[in-house]
């Protein structure tokens, strides 16, 4: 099978430094023999290029430009010539007013993985939601694409917009990129030093220093547990702007905590899998989460997670088995999971080997490529049927 994932975003993505989805998920089709090949948007003149792995596996990267409208990609006439030579497009988020006019060029040869739900925190996605919805009214059969959905609340999105054909798969870990030596840089090799020595626990926070993700609730909760237990540290790991982490550290200095934190402002990919194993508990207080690779790295070594109802967690976690999940902004709940999880041993135990057991079964590219790939068929088939009615 030929497949061409398209990602329907008009931003450039940097694929050596991020964690590229469509990459991982590429990779897994082709080792189960097929084609596969990604378009990526671009602001300038790029040439296109190969991404090499395995030793002679190829993925093409075709890089395109899009008119940006309302955060919609709409794609230059070039894609249309081509998804020609493709049997599956796989195109992202059901919202983009682009698909439309992918699927008709396409027929039934499109297939939407989608990761948005509404909550909260997306008023500005609810509003994008209402100019999709409306040119939607005239291009009915629209919703008869079958849909991927990458987390059960995404899934129930799909439903209230009136899409009939949605598989919740979930997303995947690219677990090849951990499998180059692990290193310890001096950083990491003071926080194992530190932890025997002083017999320390470690919290981990990973990800952007913003508001999104909550961080002035995760220093409260730092406060907290810091009141009854004074070996805590909160390790953090990420960029952000700059105002907004000063402000922050600055909280934590009038609160007490400061000198509970330990910053990086980043850690090389080869690093993270001794930075996890070093940790006690991972915490992602996160206001919004259309899923968070971080949990599934976090589960992937043993680290067990606490966090909001999001994307990921909606999908990956059972409280007391897989993690926890903990109400937005209630410093007494994440208290309470804290303590449980660090207290108890075996419970630790568990969950630890659960989140392992968890990811290597269910959730690496290669386990989800065969169900992107029973969709797949279903909805060429479909479309074959369907073709001369």
């Amino acid at each position: 099978m030929k497949i061409l994932i398209v990602r329907m975003w008009p931003y450039t993505l940097n694929i050596k430094s991020y964690n590229c989805q469509e990459i991982g998920l590429a990779k897994a089709l082709i080792r189960k023999g097929n084609m596969c090949d990604i378009v990526l948007y671009t602001d300038k003149e790029c040439d296109d290029e190969d991404i090499i792995f395995d030793d002679n596996r190829k993925i093409h990267v075709y890089y395109l430009r899009a008119k940006n409208i309302l955060k919609n990609a709409v794609f230059e006439n070039r894609l249309y010539d081509i998804v020609k030579n493709y049997d599956v497009i796989q195109t992202t988020e059901y919202d983009q007013i682009g698909n439309v006019k992918l699927r008709k060029k396409v027929k039934n040869r499109m297939v939407i993985y989608h990761g948005p739900y509404s909550c909260e925190y997306t008023k500005g996605y609810k509003k994008k939601c209402i100019f999709s919805d409306l040119y939607y009214i005239l291009n009915k059969d629209y919703k008869n694409t079958p849909c991927l959905s990458k987390s059960i609340l995404a899934t129930d999105l799909l439903k209230k917009k009136g899409f009939k054909r949605i598989t919740t798969v979930g997303v995947g870990l690219d677990t090849a990129r951990f499998n180059n030596e692990t290193k310890n840089n001096k950083d990491i090799e003071n926080l194992i030093t530190e932890k025997e020595k002083n017999n320390y626990q470690y919290l981990l926070y990973i990800g952007k220093i913003e508001d999104r993700r909550n961080i002035m609730f995760l220093i409260d909760i730092l406060k907290n547990i810091c009141e009854k237990k004074s070996n805590i540290k909160l390790i953090m790991v990420g960029k952000g702007e700059k105002d907004y982490i000063e402000k922050c550290f600055n909280y934590a200095k009038n609160i007490g905590v400061y000198d509970n934190i330990i910053y990086f402002e980043s850690m090389k990919q080869e690093e993270l899998p001794n930075l996890y194993k070093c940790c006690d508990l991972f915490l992602l207080p996160t206001q919004y989460e259309i899923f968070g690779m971080v949990l599934l790295e976090a589960m992937y070594f043993g680290l067990p997670v606490i966090t909001t109802l999001n994307g990921g967690s909606s999908t990956l976690i059972k409280n007391n088995e897989t993690g926890m999940i903990c109400s937005l902004n209630n410093v007494k709940e994440w208290e309470d999971a804290i303590f449980n999880i660090l207290n108890d041993k075996n419970l630790k135990n568990t969950i630890s080997n659960n989140c392992i057991k968890q990811i290597n079964e269910n959730y690496t590219w290669d386990k989800l490529a065969d169900k992107f790939l029973k969709v797949y068929k279903e909805g060429v088939n479909l479309g074959d049927k369907n073709a001369g009615k």
